[in-house]
């Protein structure tokens, strides 16, 4: 994996040669890194008005039941014992989602199943989450599970895994040195990176009933080996 591997920075995307894309300047699906788009019932699609000075975004939506998920793969990791991303995410259009309306936003697999996943949550006053989810075998149930509040408008989430032992995340956080997050207990058996998730999946009943049809923002996608990303 490349130093810089990719950026899913769609204003660039028109530069490709996507003549003939529905909206011009926007592909009509993802384009590499981005593999697939993995979807059942749900719609990931690239739309315009992109985050951060970019021309067009992921827009991902979920329209099944619990079992539905909306996301780009990217298969580009080659089994990485270490593995740092950050994305993204706008979620200003789940209006007052609750505390137990939530689905997963992110993830990244090894063979042996998910070894960081993300997720968005209401906060029960009108705001939102952003939850983690890595495997502990120290901590009960043997995950760490937390979560971290977003802003209003978009929202910069990067994390830093290391299966020698470390996992830490930052939210709308440009500081390297002080994560929200940071545990160093850590502990998925050595599983590796092997390939990443973006966009919504795996809703919770509510969320089914209250946000089916609802299509949140993703912008920005960027991994790396080892050197914090930031903004």
């Amino acid at each position: 994996m490349n130093t810089k591997m990719k950026v899913l920075a769609l204003a660039l995307v028109g530069l490709a040669g996507y003549a003939g894309s529905a909206v011009a300047g926007c592909p009509g699906s993802p384009v590499p890194p981005w593999t697939a788009v993995a979807a059942l019932g749900g719609t990931a699609t690239i739309v315009p008005g992109g985050y951060a000075g970019t021309a067009c975004h992921l827009a991902s939506a979920l329209t099944g039941d619990a079992t539905s998920f909306a996301t780009v793969e990217d298969d580009t990791p080659a089994a990485e014992p270490r593995y740092r991303a950050q994305f993204i995410i706008n979620a200003d259009s789940l209006t007052n989602l609750g505390l137990v309306d939530a689905a997963f936003i992110f993830s990244a697999t090894s063979g042996a199943g998910p070894q960081v996943q993300l997720a968005v949550v209401g906060d029960g006053a009108g705001g939102h989450l952003v939850t983690y989810i890595v495997p502990d075998t120290t901590a009960a149930g043997g995950s760490d599970v937390g979560s971290i509040p977003l802003a209003a408008g978009e929202n910069h989430v990067e994390f830093d895994l290391d299966n020698s032992g470390h996992f830490k995340i930052w939210v709308n956080n440009n500081v390297e040195a002080s994560p929200n997050f940071e545990t160093t207990t850590f502990n998925n058996g050595g599983a590796t990176i092997e390939t990443a998730f973006l966009g919504l999946a795996g809703p919770t009943p509510s969320f089914v009933a209250g946000f089916n049809g609802t299509a949140v923002g993703f912008d920005q996608f960027d991994s790396r080996r080892s050197t914090f990303i930031g903004f």
